[in-house]
């Protein structure tokens, strides 16, 4: 494939990012490595993406430990939790921006309104504290994240309402709740969040749901992080990619009674640890759900204490100034309704014609979730959206940068929208929560591996097989990346 102004980086070709998120910043870091000249674009007054303050609720907390929720370069300080809060995390993408001197690249408040072809090449239009301009950039990369827009469901009633009803990226002030009836809306990690920090400081605190989600707990039994066992390579292997092995073959073929009961074993594992509800336990086992995981101790906690109420249900209207009804009927006093309903992810910005090429049927049409096969200066990071997302844009970041060098060996555009087709059919089959078709979820170390391969780099990061496979795995087994690449790029041997 041709990628336009591919050749020698030094000639300081310029590279836009949109976003100043996980995604953004180690794309930047990447790229200006690789001899890029880089402008991040970043809509909010700060840097931190969906961690920044004005995004995140009170009790927020990562799923991940700080051990697998880090970059392969800059570990956490040692003082931070075991599972990073908000706060810890703002810390750390800082000094990460700091410690690799990218805040000078960053350009803040400043909005993306149009991002276009111009020539060969893209024109990206701005509007920032000084105005409104446009940057002729060589290359685009998207990285606003998949969590753009706040769902709110329409309710009827709701000009009736005189309490307060926010998005849970909205509920930021930690006395929303103190002394006030609260309802949640949903069951993902982000309401059950809401409703553990409610149950503390609220008067009464209902959480109202259609479908249980599988969470699972932060330690296992013995103080075992349970990313520990959820992040690897032996447990990957009992989830179906859309690539299989020929030992997954016969895994996921005539030995599938084999994940499929320890799936159901891990399911009961998370359900007898956290002692959960029968209301909240769902219908069907693991694997089956994966795609909305979370971990949401704290909630189960509280639901033990009984300081939560929960309702299988719908808000059917808001029925006067603070009360709801249910679809059951039942109305319920309410002062504060939060809606911790998920984000839908939209592209505003990018011009139709290239929004034909991304988004095609509702879906993200990216071959390896980077790259739409028709315009090759366009790339997207953080849209394979997976269980240790800082590692995933980070190694998606290195294959971008390797192909604007023009250094990538690419198949066909019609072999990768075929693929790309392929990948969607999988998704829908094994992932039906994210028809976008953007999320690798637990399949994070397959899909890095598929990189890797295209990098020609090695796909095995450990010393031996056994600690590859046994070890506890870790960001850090991938950390020379860059100068493997540098190395393959002068002819040198790629692994050191």
């Amino acid at each position: 494939m041709t990628v336009p102004g591919s050749g020698d980086a030094g000639s300081r070709r310029r590279v836009g990012v949109v976003g100043a998120g996980i995604a953004g910043l180690v794309t930047a870091k990447v790229l200006r490595e690789d001899g890029f000249e880089v402008i991040v674009f970043e809509r909010a007054e700060t840097i931190g993406g969906v961690w920044a303050a004005s995004r995140t609720y009170p009790g927020l907390r990562a799923n991940n430990s700080r051990e697998t929720y880090a970059f392969s370069d800059h570990p956490y300080e040692a003082a931070a939790n075991h599972y990073p809060d908000a706060e810890q995390i703002r810390g750390y993408l800082d000094s990460y921006a700091r410690r690799f001197e990218l805040e000078s690249a960053v350009r803040l408040s400043t909005e993306v309104v149009r991002v276009a072809r111009a020539g060969s090449g893209f024109a990206v239009e701005t509007r920032g504290p000084d105005g409104n301009d446009t940057v002729a950039c060589d290359f685009v990369v998207i990285c606003a994240g998949t969590f753009s827009a706040p769902h709110i469901p329409e309710i009827a009633g709701a000009e009736r309402f005189e309490g307060t009803a926010v998005h849970s990226s909205a509920a930021t002030a930690p006395e929303l709740f103190t002394g006030q009836r609260v309802v949640v809306v949903g069951a993902g990690k982000s309401a059950l969040d809401c409703a553990a920090w409610a149950a503390e400081r609220a008067r009464d605190c209902t959480l109202v749901f259609r479908q249980p989600h599988w969470m699972a707990p932060r330690f296992l039994p013995g103080g075992v992080p349970s990313d520990r066992v959820l992040i690897n390579r032996p447990t990957e292997l009992l989830f179906r990619y859309h690539h299989l092995s020929a030992a997954e073959k016969v895994l996921h073929g005539p030995g599938r009674w084999l994940p499929a009961a320890l799936m159901w074993a891990m399911g009961q594992l998370f359900r007898i640890t956290q002692r959960m509800p029968a209301i909240m336990v769902p219908a069907q086992p693991l694997p089956a759900g994966f795609e909305n995981i979370g971990m949401a101790s704290e909630f189960f906690a509280a639901v033990r204490t009984g300081r939560i109420t929960l309702r299988r249900d719908v808000i059917a209207e808001f029925t006067g100034p603070h009360e709801i009804r249910l679809g059951s009927g039942e109305r319920i006093g309410a002062d504060v309704v939060v809606f911790g309903t998920g984000w839908r992810t939209q592209l505003p910005f990018l011009a139709q014609e290239l929004t034909a090429e991304v988004l095609r049927d509702g879906r993200f049409h990216l071959y390896r979730h980077i790259l739409p096969p028709e315009v090759p200066g366009l790339g997207f990071v953080g849209y394979a959206s997976s269980v240790a997302c800082q590692l995933s844009s980070e190694i998606s970041a290195h294959w971008l940068s390797q192909h604007f060098r023009g250094e990538l060996d690419l198949p066909a555009a019609e072999a990768m929208h075929a693929e790309i087709a392929r990948v969607h059919d999988w998704i829908a089959a094994e992932l039906p929560a994210r028809r976008e078709g953007f999320f690798v979820g637990p399949h994070l170390l397959h899909h890095i591996d598929e990189l890797m391969t295209d990098m020609r780099l090695p796909v095995r990061r450990s010393r031996n097989a056994f600690a590859e496979y046994a070890g506890t795995f870790s960001p850090a087994r991938y950390r020379g990346v860059a100068a493997e690449r540098a190395r393959a790029r002068t002819g040198g041997p790629a692994a050191g």
